[in-house]
């Protein structure tokens, strides 16, 4: 037990020697509050395997104490079903009271010390970030991580899980020129938790882990920054096991070590250099085999990466240029039958001439190599048929884009912009320095748009064209094309917003028609009195295709309700005009799983849904595709650049969890 409390002893000592400042109270108002209630109800006709009516409700309440000291409420509760079981409840209560520099997070809370060790899992428990006027600054946690989840015979889906319980303390110092961090985490499972037999083939052990983290930011006459990271994790894979571990591990004071325990490794480095307008930086980063924590949901391992990136702005702030390339490689130990390299590079461009022009554009390469077998075995081959089951496979992506936004007049009573995207992928597979046949996919797509707005109407109109070509090795399989109309307007003095557009759209294979959609969109939001907002979206999907004609109708309303003092009001918030850009300076750029987006937010938005127009998904289930609909509609009312980029983070997120619960399923 002596082990388990250590790092809670040190951090409430550590705490004692804080001091708290009240002098606020008395100066302010002693008590305030201020909150939100919400409702929101979905209406689903159609052929989709669907709830023909779901409805969420959420919550948030704030109690403010003479300025100083907040404590902040939430729920949400929905009926939505899920095909799945999960030990991680779905629907969560959390409150984080605050007072100055210190900071409580009570219920089902996520913190984040760092990739390495506890980054953002979800837990059920209490956690605190000191932050006091100084140097030093400290967090600590305790919860559960996953309850216990007794095997069930009639749900072979559900997930059984061990109960896990976790705790970690982060500490930093920050000097002149220095900062030094050091993390300790602890997670374990109660191997009691479980009753009832449950089947060996699950492979379901109790588990022990323990996690370090050293971690250190140099500055260098305010040019040069270095960071620093490295991490050691201790997991032993089944506490039951009594034969011990032939020697003890760095971490064996906090680990339960036995014959099953394994200790991995992860280190990180960069360094960036400001220069001029801009700046030159590298990157390395290591992670062992194997490299996991409890305190996070997923890892990367098995990986080393090297990378460098440089930036530059040019002819007067005008011309921004952003390069990245980098080599990343796998089977660090050798154990695996294969080995990939990946070399990554990207180039990003973003150019504004003029006040009414801008022009952005990126390009992005991505080569993977893939070897099975040794290179022994070529080595000592004696003819050349020898080795005719040895694999040397590359794999290459392209990527292209280019956005061009102009104003072509912007006075009093009009303001039209107009919008032209083009965008370009193309893969290809190679074995042994050959095109693999029909292996070549390329993705063409462009889209263009012209806005009409007549600022002291509040109206925009918009009329947009959107064509996407798809090919496969030698064949065509895939044409789509379609305009759209979409009208924006505002009324009873910006308090109702109303917006309606109609797009129609159709694909060809081979020349021939396959399928035909019309999509009739109608929203509104109406700002009644002081703190009521109500919002209305209608969606209606008419699907033509060679076997079936079917109809997907939907309704989405929902009532909000701010309350107290401080409540934010959206009568005055601009309104979503379709076409109009954000300003040209605010150009993003992330990577997600490989693939860089770059360009302004109405880029990024379009790029978006290029990704959905890919023949990849064009099974997707009609309920995720509105889902997915209904996400870029909410980003579509962001003009926030790092609110955006989340959004979209978060779009891409969804996507690839729908995609690997299908596989789970297959």
């Amino acid at each position: 037990m002596y082990k388990l409390l250590f790092p809670f002893i040190m951090c409430g000592f550590l705490g004692l020697s804080q001091s708290v400042d009240l002098d606020r109270l008395g100066k302010a108002k002693l008590f305030d509050y201020n909150g939100s209630l919400s409702a929101n109800g979905v209406f689903y006709e159609g052929t989709a395997n669907r709830q023909a009516f779901t409805y969420f409700l959420n919550g948030n309440l704030n109690f403010n104490i003479g300025e100083v000291y907040n404590v902040p409420f939430s729920f949400a509760y929905t009926n939505q079903n899920f095909d799945f079981s999960s030990p991680f409840k779905l629907n969560r209560l959390s409150i984080s009271p605050s007072y100055k520099w210190i900071t409580l997070h009570i219920g089902d809370a996520a913190m984040t010390f760092s990739p390495y060790t506890l980054s953002g899992h979800q837990f059920t428990g209490v956690g605190v970030d000191l932050a006091p006027p100084g140097p030093f600054k400290i967090s600590a946690m305790y919860g559960r991580f996953l309850r216990a989840v007794e095997y069930n015979v009639d749900e072979p889906n559900q997930q059984t899980a061990y109960l896990r319980r976790g705790f970690g303390l982060k500490t930093s110092y920050a000097f002149d020129q220095l900062d030094l961090g050091l993390i300790f985490f602890k997670g374990f499972d109660d191997e009691n938790s479980l009753r009832e037999p449950f089947p060996t083939e699950l492979g379901l052990t109790p588990k022990d882990n323990a996690v370090v983290s050293l971690s250190t930011d140099v500055r260098v006459k305010e040019k040069i920054n270095i960071r620093m990271e490295y991490a050691i994790s201790g997991i032993t894979e089944d506490v039951r096991v009594n034969d011990e571990s032939e020697g003890k591990g760095l971490l064996s004071f906090f680990l339960n070590e036995n014959i099953t325990t394994n200790y991995t490794n992860a280190f990180n480095a960069s360094i960036d250099y400001s220069m001029g307008n801009g700046t030159l930086g590298g990157a390395y980063e290591r992670i062992d085999p194997n490299y996991r924590t409890f305190g996070a949901y997923y890892f990367n391992n098995d990986l080393e990466n090297i990378t460098v990136n440089a930036s530059q702005t040019i002819f007067d702030n005008k011309l921004n240029i952003g390069v990245n390339a980098g080599l990343q490689r796998d089977n660090l130990d050798d154990s695996k039958a294969s080995a990939m390299k990946r070399l990554v590079s990207a180039i990003n461009l973003n150019y504004t001439p003029t006040e009414k022009l801008g022009i952005n554009g990126s390009f992005s390469n991505f080569q993977s190599y893939t070897n099975i077998r040794d290179q022994f075995d070529y080595i000592n081959q004696t003819n050349e048929l020898d080795n005719l089951d040895t694999l040397n496979y590359r794999q290459i992506s392209k990527n292209a884009n280019l956005g061009i936004n102009y104003t072509v007049k912007q006075t009093e009573t009009r303001n039209d912009r107009a919008h032209i995207n083009l965008v370009y992928q193309d893969s290809n597979e190679e074995q042994e320095g050959k095109s693999i046949e029909n292996s070549g996919n390329q993705f063409y797509n462009g889209s263009a748009s012209y806005a009409l707005g007549y600022p002291q109407q509040s109206l925009t109109i918009t009329v947009a064209a959107n064509t996407s070509y798809t090919k496969t090795g030698e064949t065509d399989t895939g044409l789509t094309l379609g305009p759209t109309l979409g009208v924006a307007k505002q009324f009873f003095d910006k308090k109702l917003r109303s917006n309606f557009s109609a797009s129609y759209n159709t694909s060809f294979t081979n020349g021939e028609q396959q399928n035909q959609f019309y999509n009739l969109r109608l929203g509104g939001n109406y700002a009644w009195k002081e703190g009521h907002n109500f919002t209305l979206n209608i969606l209606s999907l008419f699907r033509n295709t060679v076997q079936t004609n079917t109809t997907d109708f939907t309704t989405t309303f929902g009532y909000t309700y701010t309350f107290g003092r401080g409540k934010k009001n959206n009568v005055d918030r601009p309104p979503s005009s379709f076409g109009q850009s954000p300003p040209q300076n605010d150009l993003l750029t992330f990577r997600y799983r490989d693939v860089v987006y770059s360009g302004t937010p109405s880029e990024i938005k379009q790029q978006l849904q290029n990704v959905l127009q890919q023949s990849r998904y064009e099974q997707l289930p009609q309920e995720k595709r509105a889902e997915l609909d209904q996400m870029l509609l909410e980003m579509e009312k962001t003009s926030n650049p790092e609110r955006l980029k989340d959004m979209a983070i978060a779009l891409l997120e969804e996507l690839h969890r729908f995609e690997e619960l299908n596989k789970i399923k297959e």
